[in-house]
């Protein structure tokens, strides 16, 4: 018993490092996962059911089932594996249901309604230290007040790196050469990259939490104003870093997945929550750099690297159409196509598409398995919205505002092979499911779902025995 109360409690620890480490690190993100999937193998030794079955399960381990497939159908091909590390890349798809069974294991600590460690009621022996993790639900909350907290530092960055490119891992020493993201349509500002490589990767890595924790503050029924004022203040200073990343995608479906949220939420909010969508992107136009990059689309110039890439790749799907050169094999396989078709272009990368690079991957079926993959949690989430309570109707609400998200940017670049993309937006999938899935909501019990200032959630833990 003291083992796997011990475990358990690692895997609850282990979710909220991996909250905190969403919006700041990918080596933190994947030590913390390391140690909730630690945690799970040791439960299951005892004897304990660790694997929290949910609609998550099928469209992720569908889509890496499929790119581990593409690997072996592209080796018989005559393309294998170019290195483990682009072989294996597929893993951060797993993210979601890794952190949703972790959630569902370690939420079982402290004080709740019941309490599955001492069998008391709560308040028959006072506060507990682990109340935080007394429900499944409360600990899914509680990883996403840990996410808004850690989210504040990159966006507070984002307005130094804007102005004069300061790269803090750099200043920290933790980084040889800086990294500054050059504009050079315009000039004197950069990107904000926060503490990434790169400014696409900061606005995809904090556009799905942002969205679960804007829409739990908006439609959740928090009882408590200070989570809600820093969960949808913690939202907004995101929005406004994904804004100064000036990438041009990430304001589109970052405005999409405001209108999302706008037109989903309560009728009786519907018109003022539209009517804060449009001034939201109002402001962003007054942005000059917003300005000055959205008008550079008209130029002739605009389009034409993608024109290029997408060339390389119709090349390369035209040559393996049914198998592709295997998952992660795209940027080495593509070089001899690159060098015959723009020998002069330096980005040699994937197609800058996620489901054009599915296709010269791994054929129809990695195809197949990318568009399920959005298909089948839009649908999950759909149906949670229906079915659940006030806070797991925010939290579906927020998951499908993410979901629109990533998948109107994954038709612009390729997420699939960004970490910092994948593990937040499964991080974002396993919380709001986890507030969302109707076997954890607080409506199943006959209680009131949405949260308290003390424990979060009314919802009953679910007992590791």
């Amino acid at each position: 018993m003291a083992l796997r109360t011990a475990l358990a409690r690692l895997a609850a620890f282990a979710v909220l490092a991996h909250a905190l480490f969403v919006p700041i690190s990918v080596a933190g993100m994947q030590i913390a996962l390391g140690f909730a999937i630690a945690a799970l193998v040791g439960l299951r030794l005892t004897g304990v059911k660790v694997w929290a079955r949910s609609a998550l399960d099928l469209p992720c381990l569908a889509l890496s089932g499929a790119a581990v497939v593409s690997l072996g159908l592209g080796a018989l091909a005559g393309s294998p594996p170019v290195g483990w590390h682009e072989a294996t890349l597929w893993r951060a798809i797993l993210a979601a249901p890794v952190v949703f069974s972790a959630i569902q294991v370690g939420g079982t600590q402290g004080d709740g309604p019941l309490s599955p460690l001492s069998g008391e009621r709560a308040g028959e022996r006072g506060r507990s230290p682990w109340d935080f993790a007394s429900s499944p639900r409360s600990l899914a909350l509680t990883a996403l007040t840990v996410w808004a907290a850690a989210a504040l530092v990159p966006s507070a960055i984002a307005w130094a790196q804007y102005w004069t490119g300061f790269d803090p891992l750099h200043a920290l020493g933790l980084r040889a050469h800086p990294v500054s993201a050059t504009v050079p349509i315009y000039p004197g500002r950069y990107a904000a990259v926060g503490f990434f490589r790169w400014y696409q990767r900061l606005a995809h890595d904090l556009l799905p939490p942002l969205c679960v924790a804007a829409a739990v503050a908006l439609h959740g029924g928090l009882r408590s104003r200070w989570l809600r004022l820093l969960l949808g203040g913690s939202a907004l200073a995101a929005a406004a870093a994904v804004v100064l990343t000036l990438s041009r995608a990430a304001w589109v479906t970052l405005a999409l997945a405001g209108f999302v949220m706008a037109m989903s939420g309560a009728r009786a909010r519907r018109r003022w929550a539209l009517l804060l969508v449009l001034v939201g992107c109002l402001a962003m136009l007054l942005h000059p750099g917003v300005r000055v990059r959205l008008a550079h689309l008209v130029t002739p110039d605009a389009t034409g690297d993608r024109a290029r890439i997408w060339g390389v790749c119709r090349a390369v799907v035209a040559d393996r159409p049914l198998t592709g050169v295997g998952f992660g094999n795209l940027p080495r396989r593509s070089v001899p196509y690159w060098e015959r078709l723009a020998p002069d272009y330096p980005l040699r990368a994937w197609c800058h598409d996620s489901f054009f690079s599915a296709w010269a991957e791994g054929g129809p079926l990695l195809f197949a398995a990318l568009v399920a993959f959005w298909v089948l949690l839009a649908r999950a989430f759909l149906r949670w919205r229906r079915d659940g309570d006030e806070l797991g109707r925010a939290a579906a609400l927020g998951a499908l505002a993410a979901l629109a998200a990533m998948a109107a940017n994954s038709l612009a670049h390729d997420i699939l092979y960004s970490s910092e993309a994948m593990y937040a937006l499964g991080f974002a999938l396993a919380v709001a499911a986890a507030l969302a899935r109707p076997g954890t909501i607080a409506a199943r019990s006959g209680e009131r779902g949405s949260a308290s200032p003390r424990t979060f959630s009314a919802a009953p833990p679910r007992v590791v025995s």
